[in-house]
């Protein structure tokens, strides 16, 4: 142990970057005075400056040419020269997070009687909190000596000159309206927004027969709690619910899915995801609160339940997620064996399942490191709970017509492609449903979403669970959507959001199923 300590010291004066690599056995990795730093890159000059902070950094987002903000996760030690290197880079920059630490640890505090709305953060350079002005008074060649000379020699040296964009992940008025609840718990302000939403009815106060299983929405939990909640609810709802084992994870947990439906099993399907990554909490819990609403809401969904059947599987990731919540909260990927060793004689466990998806896989935005978290496995659908997916949407008899995989965090609603920066043949009918959601999500919430192509809106990242469902499985309607919040909290959004981030994601799906529902044959 003490020599793990020394050499993660070591690496650390070195610049090495590291944390994915060095992994926790037993306790707790602690974040006290990580600090996450939000860049504002003006140029190409300054977006190829920050790809050299790539071995001292933790991209909370990831580096395009078009990029306007870029989250970075800094260690105690790395703070003094990063924030330099921004400066002499030109680069503005506020501090998001000032200890991470903190924040996990007041994160999953249930906050039963909360009326406060999510916080906003706005896209543009002129946000909210401290912020710090890089030197603009430099001419171009000082500035490229200030930024590639002395000062970061040791960290970059033997690195490349030039690395290569992992380009980043970009309307139409909808034809026709969707009806949509009104939202409601507290008359709670929008989340992301300075104007307040429509109060939200919150189902979950009413008694579940599924209560003492323990699951809420006020708090994060297990997948434990969720596994019996979801088989609580199957017993409870026989007539609208079937459970469907699908696989199992690598460390043997079960991967379920919930069939929702009413009537005939004779109809259009949808299928959901949540939890592909690990340290993206509020993606499981929100996709379980639209579970939720379905069956304990009333009538809310009736016509939704008798239109499709609605397949959810809302923890992709169960192992990834149990070592996020026992070991290391920004944990990513699954947990693998992958026989790759780190610099410290470590196993590099787990693949990254948005990059292990067998369509285009390989390409732009994936890696080939092992201890990457951007790791895309061996070859395609690698992992067991990638093939699980596949082998199940292949394998059912269902005629998907929409597929949703939930995420965190930005507010975009996405659509394929995502490998690169193209469109797909029938783009412009992805936009139009995207933006009934979109729609609904400003008129219900009081929220914006921006909506394109991933690739294009972000960067370009190939392996994509999206990808795949619309190119290789062929379901028409395919999306990706990121939830809240914009970069106040990033991954560590506080479990008093919960309920308000489930309702955009409830909100979302209702919308959407209204707005695919047109375009099914009368």
């Amino acid at each position: 142990m003490e020599m793990t300590k020394i050499l993660v010291l070591l690496l650390g004066l070195l610049g090495c970057h590291g944390l994915p690599e060095v992994e926790i056995s037993r306790g707790k990795r602690l974040y006290k005075g990580y600090q996450v730093l939000r860049s504002m890159p003006g140029s190409d000059f300054e977006r190829s400056a920050l790809l050299m902070l790539d071995q001292s950094v933790d991209f909370w987002s990831e580096v395009g040419p078009h990029s306007e903000q870029v989250d970075l996760m800094v260690e105690p030690s790395q703070i003094a020269r990063v924030t330099a290197y921004l400066r002499n880079s030109g680069i503005d920059y506020q501090v998001m997070i000032s200890d991470l630490q903190a924040d996990i640890d007041q994160e999953n505090e249930p906050d039963f009687n909360s009326t406060i709305g999510l916080p906003q953060t706005r896209r543009d350079k002129r946000q909210n909190g401290k912020r710090q002005r890089g030197r603009r008074g430099h001419n171009k060649e000082q500035r490229r000596q200030l930024t590639l000379g002395n000062l970061w020699e040791h960290l970059v040296q033997g690195r490349p000159q030039q690395q290569q964009f992992q380009r980043p992940r970009g309307r139409r008025r909808p034809q026709g309206s969707v009806s949509l609840p009104v939202p409601a718990v507290d008359a709670v302000s929008s989340s992301f927004s300075s104007t307040p939403s429509r109060p939200v009815v919150d189902v979950s106060q009413s008694i579940s027969p599924c209560a003492n299983t323990g699951m809420s929405w006020n708090q994060y939990h297990s997948y434990r709690t969720m596994h019996q909640w979801m088989e609580c609810m199957a017993a409870s709802f026989p007539d609208k619910v079937t459970l469907i084992t699908i696989g199992k994870s690598s460390e043997g947990r079960p991967l379920q899915v919930m069939r929702l439906g009413s009537g005939s099993r004779n109809k259009p399907a949808v299928f959901i995801d949540g939890g592909i990554h690990a340290r993206e909490w509020v993606s499981p819990a929100a996709v379980t609160y639209v579970i939720h609403r379905m069956l304990e809401g009333g009538s809310e969904f009736a016509d939704e339940l008798g239109t499709y059947n609605i397949y959810v599987l809302p923890l992709a990731n169960p192992d990834g997620y149990e070592y996020s919540r026992n070991h290391d909260r920004m944990w990513r990927k699954t947990r693998s064996r992958t026989g790759k060793k780190n610099l410290l004689g470590q196993e590099c466990h787990g693949v990254d399942p948005n990059r292990n998806f067998g369509f285009e896989w390989g390409g732009f935005g994936a890696s080939d490191n092992a201890c990457k978290e951007t790791f895309r496995g061996a070859g395609p659908f690698s992992e067991p709970e990638t093939r699980a997916m596949r082998d199940f949407i292949l394998g059912e008899r269902a005629d998907f017509k929409l597929y949703l995989t939930f995420h965190s965090y930005g507010q975009y609603i996405l659509y394929p492609w995502g490998y690169d920066t193209l469109d797909t043949f029938d783009f412009r009918d992805l936009h139009r449903v995207g933006n009934v959601a979109a729609r609904a999500l400003k008129q219900t919430n009081g929220v914006t979403y921006q909506l394109g192509s991933a690739a294009k809106m972000l960067y370009p990242a190939s392996g994509g669970s999206d990808d795949w469902a619309k190119g290789g499985a062929h379901i028409k309607y395919s999306y990706t959507i990121e939830l809240p919040d914009t970069g106040r909290h990033g991954f560590i959004l506080p479990a008093r959001f919960i309920r308000r981030v489930g309702f955009q994601a409830s909100t979302v799906v209702k919308s959407m199923l209204g707005a695919v529902r047109e375009t099914l044959p009368k």
